[in-house]
Formats: C-alpha cells, sequence, structure tokens
C-alpha cells in the first residue's frame, strides 16, 4: 500500500535541459540548490525533483514532504538517493541524520555537483557528520544518468551534454576526501 502511496505523490516530471544544465554544471555558481531523487520501494522506484522554498532549503523541503505525505512503515526498507547540486549547509546535514535517525528502514545516499561553501568550519563539520558512506561528488555516469532519467524523455535524442567536466568533478573529489580524513 505503501508503494502505491508513493508511487502516485512522487510522480516523474521531466526537467528541461536548461535548468539541469544551469544548477549542475560543477563550473557554475547557480544561486538555489536542485535537488533529483530517486526512491525505491518495495520493487518500486519514484523520481522527481524539487528545490528551494521560502524558508526552506532543498533538503529539508525534501524532508518536510516524505514526512507529510509517506506513512512510513517501521519495517520496510526504504532506500533513497539524492543528486544535489550544492552540498548540504550544516543546518540541513543536521536535519538530515535526525530525519535518518527518526526512520532507521530509511538510507540515505547523497551526491553533489559541488560543495557549497565548504570552507567554512561548520559545513566541514556537517559533511563529516553525514559521512563518506553517504556523501560524494557526482560522477560522469552520475550526470549520464541524470540526464537520461530527468531531463531527457525515453526515445529522445540524448545528446549527452557534460563535457570538460572531469578537473571541476575531480577538485571537489580532492576537497570532499580532505573534509572527510579530517
Amino acid at each position: 500500500k505503501a508503494a502505491i502511496l508513493l508511487s502516485n505523490l512522487f510522480f516523474r516530471w521531466q526537467m528541461e535541459p536548461e535548468a539541469f544544465q544551469r544548477n549542475f554544471d560543477p563550473r557554475e555558481f547557480p544561486e538555489c540548490t536542485l535537488l533529483l531523487y530517486e526512491i525505491h520501494w518495495d520493487n518500486n522506484t519514484s523520481r522527481n525533483w524539487c528545490t528551494n522554498k521560502p524558508g526552506l532549503h532543498a533538503e529539508e523541503n525534501f524532508l518536510q514532504i516524505f514526512n507529510e505525505k509517506i506513512d512510513i512503515k517501521q519495517d520496510t526498507p526504504c532506500s533513497i538517493t539524492w543528486f544535489l547540486s550544492w552540498s548540504p549547509c550544516y543546518p540541513c546535514s543536521q536535519a538530515i541524520i535526525k530525519f535518518l535517525e527518526a526512520h532507521p528502514n530509511v538510507s540515505l545516499e547523497i551526491k553533489a555537483a559541488r560543495l557549497y561553501m565548504h570552507q567554512i568550519d561548520c559545513n566541514k563539520e556537517g559533511l563529516r557528520n553525514l559521512g563518506r558512506n553517504r556523501v560524494s561528488i557526482m560522477n560522469l555516469p552520475d550526470y549520464r544518468h541524470c540526464w537520461t532519467t530527468f531531463v531527457v524523455p525515453r526515445g529522445a535524442n540524448e545528446d549527452y551534454w557534460p563535457q570538460d567536466f572531469l578537473p571541476a568533478i575531480t577538485n571537489y573529489s580532492r576537497e570532499l576526501d580532505s573534509i572527510l580524513q579530517d
């Protein structure tokens, strides 16, 4: 029953290529966070996306939607993958940890296009609190997956876009590794 409800609430939206490009190019610095998500529950996968709302970061927006709309059965495993245009800030990291502690049946993997204000100590601490197994930098296969899943409709020209990303991906991956090793 929860899987049916989940598939009805989180229907698939196709995103405009320009919106994805503007938000997920790791060489650019968009003003808000875009969060693409996949929820795997009872052999079902639901996909959608959300962004900041007034007073809520994209991560908090997702957690609020999930908490309000989903009747979580504590014994039903649920796996969530986020593709974020920015890594979580410290307050969002704390909200994520609190959410996961309240829902032990839910696992979350976070893949970010870039690091958000990672020179600030509290944001570093937030990333360390999330941990290496939960947060990473998007790699080229992640970009392809997002492009073909969230942007390009099935059967359409896949004109794959992320060229010249490897230096930025490598730089952010090294920065994140350094933060997580501290």
